[in-house]
């Protein structure tokens, strides 16, 4: 019994594993997990984005994602004068099965912006990264048939699971290309990434492991102004791996509480997650800090319950609204 259940399990832990790596909806607060050609790629000299993702909290155990990155400019009087070299450190941390399946990864990445021309209005950015991964699965949070005394689940009878080893651990690459544009008034961008390069083998079960699957991600928006104030932003993403895809467009509006640059600003809108959800945002912005919230509303009515997923992001950009790299927001 213990052995089908240790099957059982692989097979449900195979799928999280391999079916998608951890995302975002509000990807521009994990830039680095999107596409290496992000690390800096932002107005300013420094940024540190923190977001934080709980899925299907009301559906069975929730899942738990956090992300937390910081990328800054270097040697700006080395380089030519609109070209930019950044570099930058992220992690992301997923945590699911009631927390007894975590996945670690920590990424050190690099990115170089090219200006196309004078002034630095059209730019090619090239991006790699490196990531070392951990997955480890802890039994003791889990529960067995054999713990089932009639009545409810005791946790304190001892169960021996035959399992080949508890974690796994691996190291990657990656490598992103990003071209951007802008004007007096709007700006836009396009991009594309391929993690995994390495195609990397990950064990938890079996000697022979299975190799993780690349995951290619294609991905464009921009920013219309619509006046000293206020302002379109639209975004697409389109993420594939495994036979899994991930499909969103959207758009919001952004309005200034005045015509002061650091003025209060806020932003709303809304994400389409094909075949998913629909992903109302409001975002707040004052100096250089950005705070975005967002909700998912279920509209497959495949299954019978409406899962909750809900996800905060904080952003703070050292010296923003200094024109370095003056890129459309997401």
């Amino acid at each position: 019994m213990k052995r089908i259940l240790l099957i059982c399990l692989s097979l449900t832990i195979s799928s999280q594993l391999f079916a998608q790596d951890p995302h975002f909806t509000q990807y521009f607060a994990s830039p680095l997990s999107l596409n290496p050609a992000y690390t800096g790629f932002f107005d300013g000299d420094m940024r540190v984005a923190l977001n934080q993702r709980q899925q299907w909290a009301n559906v069975g155990y929730k899942y738990n994602t956090t992300s937390i990155s910081v990328d800054a400019k270097l040697l700006p009087n080395r380089i030519p004068e609109d070209d930019i070299l950044a570099v930058g450190l992220s992690g992301v941390f997923d945590a699911s099965l009631n927390g007894a399946l975590k996945s670690n990864y920590i990424s050190a990445s690099a990115a170089y912006h090219k200006s196309l021309d004078e002034g630095g209005r059209q730019r090619l950015s090239v991006g790699l990264q490196f990531t070392y991964a951990n997955t480890f699965i802890d039994f003791n949070n889990l529960t067995f048939a054999s713990q089932y005394d009639g009545n409810k689940f005791d946790t304190s009878i001892p169960v021996s699971v035959d399992s080949y080893k508890s974690s796994a651990s691996y190291y990657d690459a990656h490598a992103g290309v990003l071209y951007s544009f802008k004007n007096e008034n709007a700006s836009w961008y396009a991009g594309a990434s391929v993690y995994h390069l390495a195609r990397p083998t990950e064990s938890l079960f079996t000697s022979e492991g299975i190799k993780v699957p690349f995951r290619e991600t294609f991905h464009a928006g921009g920013e219309i102004n619509m006046g000293n104030r206020s302002s379109i932003i639209l975004s697409g993403m389109y993420m594939t791996q495994n036979g899994a895809h991930d499909q969103m467009i959207g758009a919001i509006y952004s309005v200034k509480a005045n015509n002061n640059e650091n003025a209060f600003n806020i932003s709303f809108g809304s994400w389409l997650r094909f075949g998913d959800s629909y992903v109302p945002y409001v975002g707040m912005d004052f100096q250089d800090f950005t705070l975005g919230m967002n909700y998912a509303v279920p509209y497959n009515n495949t299954i019978n319950y409406r899962p909750n997923t809900v996800e905060i992001s904080l952003i703070y950009r050292k010296g923003a609204h200094s024109g370095k790299l003056d890129c459309p927001r997401f």
